[in-house]
């Protein structure tokens, strides 16, 4: 399999710089997902990678060769489609064999090779039939069994489950990860879905308006987020963002007059410094009336049984979204007291930079 490198990509639609001049690498046998909102150029960054869109500026190498001037069919990539992109009129078994078969290979070649990752994707008793005669689900295993038989160096996989329902999202998830391992393939994915990104990926790259916002594993992103739109984009619910100043004794002030004691140590900067508290929502609870930080009004109680989503109003018109014990007393209207855990909270600066 071969390692992904990308050397100051760009590309333009008219005069509109959509992809800003992205490094990136991703290595022999890793499984990396681009995530970020729609628009941000994820999908548009894994079809130059693919070679369906032209690269206006940078380098694009697969295996430590630059392919940016290769026809999609010589960089040794298989892309899985959000649409399954399969021939109606084939079977899956044909569905399968035709690219083989218009590459010049043996029948008997063909044939084995089908039925392997047929055999892989749990699959045999679909090759006779048509796309028609599938569920969705049944469709995309067929897709990225097209895809496998290929044995491509890099497998690109663009949204691919966004058509399935949610039952079947979470099977086909779990059947890509396996063949991850199995094949100890080099995988590109492509999500909106932070689920699909945080279960799947060795590393994730989120994406903002065509620039790499940061790099790293599930946890890091989400422990440690680089700036502002990672922290509000990555986790559902997202981070609260709070206004704080640093106080005299380079404590935390909220903006309801409490003061708090930042965990091992003291705050950077000079005293008044204007800053953003961001915190999980477990790192909010519901507590005694004299022992809360913050109150507000519940505006909505999302009860997913074993956990319970508390969204809650400040007097200040702040929104903070608490993650609660499915058993939380709290209802819709009630005066709530809460109280904030500084554990692994962050501080951004006023332009959004990640400062401790």
């Amino acid at each position: 399999m071969g390692a992904v490198q990308l050397l100051g990509v760009q590309k333009f639609f008219g005069t509109m710089e959509v992809i800003k001049g992205i490094d990136l690498r991703v290595d022999d046998g890793e499984l990396v997902v681009f995530v970020g909102p729609s628009g941000c150029g994820k999908s548009t960054l894994l079809r130059m990678i693919a070679g369906l869109e032209d690269v206006d500026g940078g380098e694009v190498l697969i295996s430590g060769v630059e392919v940016s001037g290769l026809a999609p069919a010589k960089r040794g990539v298989a892309m899985v489609f959000q649409n399954y992109a399969l021939y109606p009129h084939m079977s899956a078994y044909d569905n399968l064999a035709y690219g083989l078969r218009r590459s010049g290979m043996a029948r008997a070649d063909v044939d084995s090779r089908v039925r392997e990752t047929a055999a892989l994707l749990q699959i045999t008793d679909l090759l006779p039939r048509r796309p028609k005669a599938m569920s969705g689900g049944q469709r995309q295993r067929v897709a990225i069994g097209r895809a496998i038989v290929r044995k491509p160096e890099v497998f690109l996989f663009d949204e691919p489950l966004s058509n399935l329902d949610a039952a079947l999202r979470v099977e086909m998830r779990s059947q890509i990860a396996r063949l991850h391992q199995e094949l100890k393939a080099t995988m590109i994915f492509v999500t909106h879905d932070q689920v699909e990104a945080m279960t799947l990926a060795d590393r994730i790259v989120v994406l903002n308006s065509g620039r790499v916002e940061q790099v790293g594993t599930p946890r890091e992103v989400y422990h440690n987020p680089a700036n502002l739109f990672v922290a509000s984009f990555i986790g559902s619910p997202a981070m609260n963002l709070l206004p704080i100043t640093r106080g005299e004794d380079g404590s935390i002030l909220l903006e309801s007059g409490e003061q708090m004691i930042w965990p091992g140590g003291k705050i950077d900067g000079p005293p008044g410094r204007a800053l953003t508290l961001g915190l999980r929502p477990d790192r909010l609870s519901l507590v005694g009336s004299d022992q809360g930080q913050i109150s507000g009004t519940v505006h909505l109680a999302e009860h997913l049984g074993d956990e319970t989503i508390l969204h809650v109003q400040t007097a200040a018109g702040r929104a903070l979204t608490l993650k609660c014990d499915g058993d939380a007393p709290a209802r819709l209207g009630d005066l709530v007291q809460i109280g904030l855990d500084l554990t692994g909270a962050c501080l951004f600066d006023p332009d959004g930079r990640r400062v401790q």
